[in-house]
């Protein structure tokens, strides 16, 4: 097996870092979001996140238009704002409509600008990319999001698979809203020998939220159907049906191993089980994700998105208080990380 690396390249035109260590290889793309594009298991041959390249035939056209469907973009402001606007600790924002339909701001601004590459290097064991976006007066999405902040992406390798930390630094002298959250595209199935219905979905899933028809909470919550049920049960079909729901994230009781019986080691686990191989495709994330975006598109791409966020679908709309929507404020030069994990078992 090749020592871990760091490698600059390109993918699809654009300027990319291949990162590999044991039987793991992910690529990064820098200029754009930042984005975590690919992970492999390349022992395996297989595929754990959608690929552009993959997904698009070989050509970005796509990817470039909307590339939150896509490997793991960070998003901030996570999902969606009603009518773009809300009022924080006296202060009040108002982002751009960037869904008329449904008058919405989708997806926050950070998932397809530059981003600094401020560490790449190997070591015996694993291979790490550090990238860095400081927000400044001057910056167009300072425009609308008046904060001098430092936000983080560490992605490392190793043979334990992907370890992803998110860092974010309160430069200022307000308190801004800590809205985090990504867009995770698991490939199912991730082994291109094996079928959908091959495979199992689990995550810790609590109570799912009501949504109106513009895909905001109504504050209020509802009754899992049979599908979340199943999934949030230890093992559903993630295809279903289409799914587009959320849920609040129902932390485990220390027991056993998976979302069904108790998450033991800590995080929230979203886990795709291949009933075909045995291997499990597991997705761990810190507790300070509050909450579940569950997402299939048409329950028909091959692609299921358990999309952490810390704090509910457009909370800081919500008249419910921060106990429950997760919301809360960093405060003037307060730091604040989360742990995010990709493995095959």
């Amino acid at each position: 097996m090749e020592r871990p690396s760091v490698t600059r390249g390109t993918y699809g035109g654009l300027d990319s870092l291949a990162v590999r260590a044991g039987p793991y290889e992910a690529t990064v793309l820098p200029s754009y979001g930042g984005h975590l594009v690919a992970l492999r298991h390349a022992a395996g041959g297989l595929r754990l996140l959608r690929e552009p390249l993959a997904a698009g035939g070989g050509d970005l056209s796509r990817y470039l238009a909307d590339p939150v469907p896509y490997g793991l973009p960070l998003l901030f402001p996570p999902n969606r704002i009603g009518d773009g606007t809300f009022t924080f600790a006296g202060q009040t924002y108002r982002f751009p409509v960037n869904e008329p339909a449904l008058h919405n701001h989708l997806h926050g601004f950070f998932a397809n600008v530059a981003w600094d590459v401020v560490e790449s290097a190997a070591t015996a064991d694993s291979a790490r990319v550090v990238l860095r976006y400081v927000l400044r007066e001057g910056d167009p999405v300072f425009g609308v999001f008046p904060h001098r902040m430092t936000l983080e992406l560490d992605d490392e390798l190793s043979a334990g698979g992907l370890r992803q930390e998110v860092r974010v630094h309160n430069d200022g002298d307000r308190p801004l809203p800590l809205l985090v959250g990504f867009h995770t595209a698991l490939m199912v199935p991730f082994d291109p020998q094996s079928t959908a219905s091959d495979c199992t979905v689990a995550v810790n899933l609590g109570e799912q939220w009501e949504l109106s028809d513009r895909k905001l909470p109504t504050g209020r919550t509802m009754p899992r159907d049979a599908m979340a049920e199943a999934i949030a049960g230890g093992g559903g079909d993630p295809f279903a049906h289409p799914i587009d729901a959320l849920f609040s994230a129902a932390p485990g009781d220390g027991r056993g191993d998976g979302p069904g019986d108790g998450l033991g080691h800590g995080p929230n686990e979203c886990r795709v089980e291949d009933r075909r191989t045995g291997r499990r495709l597991l997705y761990r994330t810190d507790r300070a994700y509050r909450a579940w975006m569950l997402w299939n598109r048409d329950a028909r791409s091959g692609f299921f998105c358990p999309e952490p966020m810390t704090c509910l679908v457009n909370a800081p709309n919500l008249a419910l208080p921060a106990s429950r929507t997760g919301l809360r404020a960093l405060g003037p030069g307060e730091s604040w990380a989360a742990v995010s994990s990709i493995s095959v078992k």
